[in-house]
């Protein structure tokens, strides 16, 4: 991973999480921190600020800007729904018959959150970024909120064209991308976790959306407002199950974690690398004085990030018997 490595500021791994993920066996060379070009004040009051302006960004979109892409022409493409399966809209970039690149966003969200990684697409890749089921062009009317039956949808996409696929996925769409690899394996060569739930224990709901799901309340809400707060109310729930198949998967995994994140704490990223037991290979990225939203902010790092996975990570071989 040597970009990484050498990026602007990188640190030694020497923070109490990155100490915690070594001692409890992971190599060095794994565990990297990426230090913060300043030091600013990181009281109580601060800490307050950068948690409201996050849960206000995740909501609005406010202050979150991408830099300047490249010029690949995106397409849209519709899968239709089949076998109990919602229809699945994804927009996709790059060269149909290169190295597939499959983007799954948060909640809310939908495939336009990664155009800009689309336009970006190199020489060799074919990069797709979905409508999760329930939200942008992607179907059902009414949200869906177990993470096998999203895995399920991305996975008959997988199977209808661009076969096994490193897979990408920010916030909600981590778990997301950890269920598709662990219920089906032959069909993922590598996951990139980009501020990615994962730990039960820290998720949590506040009665102002159990308020929010009431059909009188609900009804005056945006779509993607009412089927992000649906998805939400049973998180714990979903990852709970999760926790049991994180050990089955086998594809490198890389965790991108901001370790200022108020939506995501960065203790998920321990989590996962205390279960990620049986894959090829595990790496942890810390990013200090950074919060939620990487692919946005530091969306060169992510690139960089995804290339490293992208040149160790291999085609998968054959599927092994069928999960349980």
């Amino acid at each position: 991973m040597t970009d990484v490595l050498t990026h602007p500021g990188a640190a030694p791994a020497d923070r109490s999480l990155a100490a915690r993920l070594m001692s409890g066996g992971m190599p060095a060379q794994d565990v990297v921190v990426i230090a913060a070009a300043e030091r600013r004040p990181d009281g109580p009051f601060a800490q307050f600020r950068r948690s409201m302006r996050e849960r206000f960004q995740a909501i609005t979109n406010v202050g979150l800007t991408h830099p300047a892409s490249g010029q690949a022409a995106l397409a849209r493409h519709d899968l239709p729904g089949r076998n109990g399966l919602p229809a699945l809209s994804y927009l996709a970039a790059g060269d149909s018959a290169g190295r597939p690149v499959v983007f799954i966003h948060g909640t809310p969200g939908e495939a336009s959150d990664w155009a800009p990684f689309l336009r970006r697409a190199p020489a060799g890749q074919h990069r797709l970024a979905i409508d999760r089921p329930g939200f942008g062009r992607s179907g059902p009317g009414a949200p869906v909120v177990a993470l096998p039956e999203q895995a399920r949808a991305i996975a008959a996409l997988l199977e209808a064209g661009p076969g096994p696929a490193v897979v990408v996925g920010s916030s909600y769409g981590g778990p997301v991308a950890l269920q598709l690899a662990a219920n089906h394996p032959d069909l993922v060569s590598g996951v990139l976790l980009v501020g990615a739930a994962a730990d039960p224990v820290r998720e949590r709901t506040h009665p102002a959306q159990r308020l929010a799901a009431l059909r009188a309340v609900s009804s005056l809400l945006p779509r993607p407002l009412v089927h992000s707060n649906a998805e939400l109310l049973v998180l714990r729930r979903e990852l709970e199950a999760l926790g049991q198949r994180i050990g089955r998967i086998r594809a490198p995994v890389t965790i991108l974690q901001g370790l200022h994140d108020t939506l995501v704490p960065a203790e998920n990223a321990a989590y996962l690398a205390e279960r990620l037991v049986g894959v090829a290979r595990r790496r942890v990225v810390l990013v200090e004085r950074a919060g939620h939203f990487l692919h946005i902010l530091r969306s060169t790092l992510v690139e960089d990030t995804l290339r490293h996975l992208l040149a160790e990570s291999k085609t998968p071989g054959p599927a092994p018997a069928a999960l349980s």
